[in-house]
């Protein structure tokens, strides 16, 4: 879709309004007009959603707008492709997951876990074993539901993952690596034009090759002048079945003076990913200790890759190109084979819990 921004007016925008209005946030514009007030009001949702908070109702922010207006028994809930997704569809999840069906991540869209774990609770209770969420199958599991219940299947899953190391070598790794944007979304830019998605692209390459110098199998989630969707990044993550996401992004700000490097792994309200926690922790702490930036923490977020891959996955965004000498070193190609050499020893640590030895360096 085309992003829906402050100074446009039309019947999209007054759809945006009417849907935030419902959720609590009412915009302080006329109806129809994007405004000030309708881009406050559309960052609050961002922000409540784990969105990117920049204003702007693209395809992350419509998907999320639109599925937050469903209710547990306002619909019908199955498989579909593309997936169903809402908050409907996560509040199923969370039940079925306190009551010990596996669905995964909360994550708000009805995949085959999700459809394999309603039916085994079908199963159960004596319904009709069709993995569909109609009225009888909801009325159920509302009388089941228990909020006093352990914590769920996947989270005892990763926290064990997190304890034990599951090999001693990358030969047998698969990991995706996406460097962000790409030449028909370009991303932020540098004070001297330099775009992100070369940036991200050139960080990428340096990292698939040290990568696969240790053995990994490395798997590129768009090429160079390529530019899929998030959810297209995800998707090719899961039929590549890879085991773990990375992807590469830059920063701007509107003040000169903002640099740093952040991280960003699944969560919503009632869960956080551990896996994709850690990555992401090790990440930074690695860019942050190698380049000397500031440390602007690790949050959780919901964007597309996040939530629709099925590896735990981060965003790290290593550094400001808005900001004056961060931007300018971030396009030089030390500066690159730098950040990229701490993303694969932050990679090495999580995959096989050591530090990384050192793969091919180049002198120059």
């Amino acid at each position: 879709m085309e992003p829906i921004r402050k100074g446009q007016v039309g019947p999209e925008v007054e759809d945006v309004q009417r849907r935030l209005a419902d959720l609590g946030l009412p915009c302080a514009d006329d109806a129809g007009v994007f405004s000030e007030g309708t881009r406050a009001a559309v960052r609050a949702f961002q922000q409540q959603r784990g969105l990117p908070a920049d204003g702007v109702v693209g395809d992350d922010t419509w998907r999320s707008l639109v599925g937050a207006s469903y209710r547990l028994g306002d619909r019908l809930l199955y498989v579909t492709r593309p997936l169903m997704h809402g908050d409907d569809i996560r509040e199923l999840q969370r039940r079925l997951n306190r009551l010990g069906f596996d669905c995964g991540y909360d994550d708000g869209l009805y995949g085959q876990q999700t459809f394999e774990a309603l039916r085994e609770f079908q199963l159960n209770v004596g319904l009709d074993v069709d993995g569909i969420a109609g009225q009888s199958t909801i009325d159920v599991l509302t009388r089941l539901h228990r909020q006093h219940q352990s914590a769920p299947a996947y989270v005892a899953r990763e926290r064990e993952q997190l304890r034990r190391s599951h090999r001693t070598t990358l030969a047998s790794a698969r990991v995706m690596i996406d460097p962000a944007h790409g030449p028909d979304d370009p991303g932020v830019r540098s004070l001297d034009g330099v775009a992100e998605h070369a940036v991200t692209w050139q960080i990428a390459s340096v990292v698939e090759g040290q990568l696969a110098a240790l053995g990994a199998h490395v798997v590129l989630a768009r090429g160079p002048g390529t530019t899929p969707t998030p959810s297209q990044r995800a998707a090719h993550a899961n039929r590549e079945d890879v085991e773990v996401i990375l992807s590469i992004h830059l920063n701007a700000d509107g003040s000169p003076r903002a640099r740093g490097a952040a991280g960003y792994h699944f969560g919503t309200e009632g869960y956080v990913s551990e896996r994709g926690r850690a990555l992401a922790e090790l990440a930074v702490e690695r860019i942050v200790e190698a380049t000397g930036t500031a440390h602007c923490r690790v949050h959780a977020s919901t964007s597309a890759l996040l939530r629709e891959s099925r590896a735990p996955a981060v965003i790290i965004e290593v550094g400001f190109l808005s900001h004056p000498e961060e931007g300018r070193a971030l396009a030089t190609s030390a500066h690159q084979r730098r950040v990229g050499a701490e993303l694969v020893d932050a990679l090495v640590c999580f995959l096989l819990g050591s530090r990384a030895e050192p793969a091919v360096t180049d002198s120059r």
